[in-house]
């Protein structure tokens, strides 16, 4: 019973709309006309969208992976991107992810956004500009895509153009002060090592005279004729070895520094530039189409119902 109540109520009102609509078609269609023209006119003259997007990951070389490296000096390693060599492609692009997840928070910090702006001759704010950002990290294959939305092409090709120099700009100083503070100390870690070896040498030297007199002492007291043998320190023959192959990594790596210096620096590789052609219209029009009808028809119904209201006989 209740059920046919509501019922009857829904249908009672259905028809009290389409009577008043009816009645007051004018206001309903004034407002609706007017309501739809006003989207229409923002949506397609105020609220176009463009996208530009590019893609970076990091550049890939033998140099990047050394064991060695890594195990005497990890902290300086670490600051030059350099990791223990590894055959697994999973473990690479997890460590490329992992030098790159902080980009988001980066390329939103206040050293990029000043100098993007100041490319962009402050025509955006930056706030604008930090939210018109966007950053996806693809974690099968390692590459970040950086996605923005502007009003113009121009100005969304722009602002990936200098907030990518920015970025890379940024990232090859804080490597090439990395480089040149490992630089600078591997000159005297070189010395020490090549000290190292020389003292242990002459410590192995030495030993091996005492061991000589000692043989050649024994052999005497017992009548026997000298008979040479070759002694050798199985530690310091250990100790000797290590530091024969730390002298080699450090003497390498600094010819390698030496002679490869943008490998280190130019750790940023630009998978996708952002281009002007390729910067797409992201504006949903159908949306705002279909927006501005929604509104027109409730705007519509208001002024019919508002009209209807005041000039009704009761209200005369």
């Amino acid at each position: 019973m209740e059920n046919k109540n509501l019922q009857n109520i829904a249908e009672i009102n259905l028809k009290n709309l389409f009577k008043v609509l009816a009645k007051r078609k004018i206001a309903f269609l004034t407002a609706f006309i007017i309501i739809f023209i006003i989207g229409l006119v923002f949506t397609f003259l105020f609220t176009p969208e463009y996208s530009s997007n590019l893609q970076i990951t990091l550049s890939d070389n033998e140099i990047f992976y050394n064991n060695d490296l890594f195990e005497y000096f990890p902290e300086d390693a670490s600051a030059l991107w350099i990791i223990p060599y590894t055959k697994n492609n999973d473990q690479k692009i997890n460590y490329i992810i992992s030098k790159l997840d902080p980009i988001y928070s980066q390329l939103k910090s206040d050293e990029i956004l000043d100098n993007t702006l100041k490319s962009l001759n402050n025509e955006i704010t930056k706030e604008q500009l930090r939210n018109s950002l966007n950053v996806s990290v693809d974690r099968w294959i390692g590459i970040i895509t950086i996605e923005n939305y502007a009003k113009t092409p121009e100005m969304a090709y722009s602002i990936n153009k200098y907030m990518l120099d920015s970025y890379i700009g940024q990232k090859k100083t804080e490597l090439e002060n990395a480089y040149d503070t490992f630089l600078e100390k591997l000159g005297p870690e070189i010395e020490l090592s090549k000290k190292e070896i020389e003292s242990l040498e002459i410590e192995a030297e030495k030993k091996m005279m005492d061991f000589a007199l000692e043989w050649y002492a024994s052999l005497e007291e017992m009548s026997l004729n000298k008979i040479e043998i070759e002694f050798v320190d199985p530690e310091l023959s250990k100790k000797l070895e290590i530091a024969f192959e730390k002298y080699e990594v450090l003497n390498t790596t600094k010819q390698n520094m030496i002679s490869n210096k943008n490998l280190f620096l130019d750790r940023i590789s630009v998978v996708k530039p952002p281009k002007l052609e390729d910067v797409r219209n992201t504006s949903n029009y159908l949306r705002n189409i279909l927006l501005s009808l929604i509104a027109a028809a409730v705007i519509g119904i208001i002024s019919a119902f508002a009209v209807n209201y005041f000039k009704s006989p009761k209200n005369d």
